[in-house]
């Protein structure tokens, strides 16, 4: 057997990815898994199909992903260890909302020939993984505390696992969040000129509601401050001083949460936002014309969401050039991918031999972000960047935007996670939806909220 077998089952409990990943194309040495072929309660996982050819491949290093985003990454390793290439076959598994079901009934079966070697987790749902014994401390891959040291902080946090404060997976991605607003809008509606004027007009949640108005009324009605509510949950969820369960099984509604609902009915009561839904044709459309002042968004959201749907691809073109970012009312993130080893990792030196390349190679990673505008988890390799004038952004009317996401990433906070952020979240919009609409008053949606936390998690002390 080329793995060892595991007794326990996976638990499956996590919140749903907030990440929308980027797209691309196959990279060599790449196999796409069938989205059937997977166990079920009528086939055990000892009998799922294999998502590669286990017969000719039972040799070869697996890793395991959704899409083709790593392994394009990946080729930033193998140009630098071009060795290893022939050892690798990368999985793209092709859709994230099956991804997990695929890669749990893989941990299952270690004696599978196509038994991952390490695999991708997205920020919404890494906990599940790494706070399980199907994941090895990247030490035991050979990473020490100075391959980590030009980390952002939080990314380390997130990929912790918090029952042993072991280290469990590691990311070449930050995604530090700000507010990318349209500066002939600001300048016209608002009399504001620069990102630091911009931040004061919307450096609390009030005064962020104060320009949403003005935006209104200066605008003849023509234009909003953002396209959709579902555009706040984002920052309001970065900023919990808690998670929603704590370690004695307490849940909590944090106070950021109940300012989150009134922000929330604020806008849709007072007609404040465009009213569509994320990533819909028409949300998409907004960064294309004068009806949505500004979104907030991450690192990857400027480049492939804003900049993509801008009606243009240079300066002069639709809305290319007239945007610019700030921190808004609180720092945040939004996604981000981490690459961590299995418990039955067939080769534990290859393993950390590929996550410090494409996450602690300060020069590797430098050129990755250069040539893909990934903003990269690497202090150093941004700096340099920066400094050598590579920030400078013609799409931002030549704002340095790694100047803008270097100090936020310092700020995230992700001590708020917690295993049952997705379907306490999903609770929590059911009733935010209810009182906005003016169907519930507070009291009453708070209270349906607590009582469909606990009919939820019947273990949970719900007060």
């Amino acid at each position: 057997m080329k793995k060892r077998v595991l007794s326990a089952l996976l638990s499956v409990t996590m919140v749903a990815s907030l990440l929308v990943g980027c797209g691309g194309s196959t990279t060599t040495a790449t196999t796409e898994a069938p989205a059937e072929g997977a166990a079920t309660e009528e086939a055990p996982a000892e009998e799922a199909a294999p998502a590669g050819d286990a017969s000719a491949s039972a040799d070869k290093f697996y890793i395991y992903s959704w899409n083709t985003e790593l392994g394009e990454r990946l080729e930033y390793v193998y140009e630098a260890y071009p060795e290893i290439k022939d050892k690798v076959e990368y999985v793209n598994v092709g859709d994230s909302a099956i991804y997990q079901e695929k890669i749990d009934q893989l941990l299952q079966t270690p004696d599978a020939a196509d038994y991952p070697d390490l695999i991708a987790f997205e920020a919404g749902y890494i906990m599940k993984y790494t706070n399980s014994d199907y994941t090895l401390p990247v030490t035991d891959c050979g990473l020490t505390d100075a391959d980590l040291a030009e980390m952002y902080p939080y990314t380390i946090t997130i990929a912790t696992d918090q029952r042993d404060n072991s280290l469990k997976g590691v990311s070449w991605q930050s995604c530090p969040g700000a507010f990318i607003y349209r500066t002939d809008l600001a300048e016209s509606l608002l009399g504001v000129k620069s990102p630091e004027e911009m931040q004061a007009k919307i450096s609390t949640w009030d005064d962020f509601l104060d320009t949403a108005r003005e935006i209104k009324e200066k605008s003849g009605d023509a234009t909003r401050i953002l396209s959709s509510n579902g555009d706040l949950v984002n920052p309001f969820m970065s900023n919990k001083s808690q998670p929603w369960v704590d370690k004695e099984g307490v849940f909590h509604m944090d106070d950021a949460m109940l300012q989150y609902m009134d922000v929330v009915k604020a806008l849709e009561q007072e007609d404040l936002t465009q009213k569509t839904t994320t990533w819909t044709e028409e949300w998409n459309a907004g960064p294309s014309g004068d009806s949505v002042f500004g979104y907030f968004g991450c690192t990857w959201f400027l480049h492939w969401t804003i900049k993509s749907n801008c009606g243009g691809e240079k300066v002069g073109e639709g809305t290319y050039g007239l945007w610019n970012m700030t921190q808004g009312p609180a720092p945040y993130y939004w996604g981000g991918t981490w690459l961590g080893a299995t418990k039955d990792c067939s080769d534990t030196a290859l393993a950390g031999q590929i996550m410090k390349a494409l996450c602690c190679d300060t020069e590797i990673m430098t050129k990755m972000s250069e040539e893909t505008l990934d903003y990269v988890n690497n202090k150093a390799a941004m700096k340099t960047l920066s400094d050598a004038g590579k920030g400078a952004y013609d799409f931002l009317g030549g704002q340095d935007f790694i100047s803008v996401f270097s100090p936020l990433a310092e700020d995230v906070d992700v001590s708020w996670m917690s295993a049952y952020d997705q379907k306490v979240n999903e609770l929590l919009d059911t009733q935010i939806t209810e009182y906005s609409l003016g169907n519930k008053d507070k009291d009453t949606a708070v209270a349906d909220f607590k009582t469909a936390v606990a009919e939820a998690y019947p273990a949970v002390t719900v007060e």
